[in-house]
């Protein structure tokens, strides 16, 4: 939710790139997808020894995962292009991305595994919930803390600073963020759920 508070901002930085790029949307959506594919393997083959510098090229691809999430609809308004199929397509490409990056921190050196796929859970529990509010006629829900822009802000930061810095304790910065993705992610489906509930009555 925090980061969504600054769309508006973002839409106009990118409106130049909007303007000059070649693809279309759905084009657009792809590239997204081919760098979180990227980013997934970058997390997967770093490590905190002789591959820390793939956590920095994870980031990399994060950002830009980001940017070319958010390229792809300025580009569908702007060229008056947006559509019901469109729409399916981004957010089916949105998930895929969300497990590909967090799959590949899941599987990697980085993170057990068992907080690893927790965080992916409550990564889909909280998206799971913004579009079925949609479904049922209640709009779509982006309250509560951790949306799909702050996990990719907090994808693109953290991996720097694991670079520069072990970690905390007897936990590096890639498990903390997973631990808070796991728990941050499932309180705010639940705050969804409950903001949902009142507005059906």
């Amino acid at each position: 939710m925090v980061a969504d508070d600054y769309r508006d901002l973002g839409a106009k930085i990118l409106m130049p790139l909007a303007r000059a790029i070649p693809l279309g949307p759905m084009g657009i959506s792809f590239l997204s997808l081919l760098t979180a594919l990227t980013a997934g393997y970058s997390f997967y083959v770093a490590d905190l020894e002789s591959n820390k510098s793939w956590l920095l090229i994870g980031s990399l691809m994060v950002f830009l995962t980001a940017v070319f999430d958010a390229l792809d609809g300025i580009v569908a308004r702007m060229r008056n292009l947006s559509s019901k199929r469109g729409d399916l397509v981004d957010h089916t490409l949105d998930r895929v991305a969300d497990i590909i990056i967090v799959g590949g921190i899941a599987i990697g050196n980085l993170v057990d595994i068992t907080i690893g796929f927790s965080a992916i859970i409550g990564i889909l529990m909280l998206s799971y919930m913004g579009t079925q509010a949609q479904a049922v006629g209640a709009g779509r829900e982006y309250a509560g803390l951790l949306g799909r822009a702050d996990r990719l802000v907090v994808l693109s930061i953290v991996p720097i600073i694991q670079y520069f810095d072990e970690g905390y304790g007897d936990l590096n910065y890639m498990t903390l963020m997973c631990y808070t993705f796991a728990i941050i992610c499932t309180m705010s489906a639940i705050y969804r759920f409950q903001r949902i509930w009142k507005e059906l009555v």
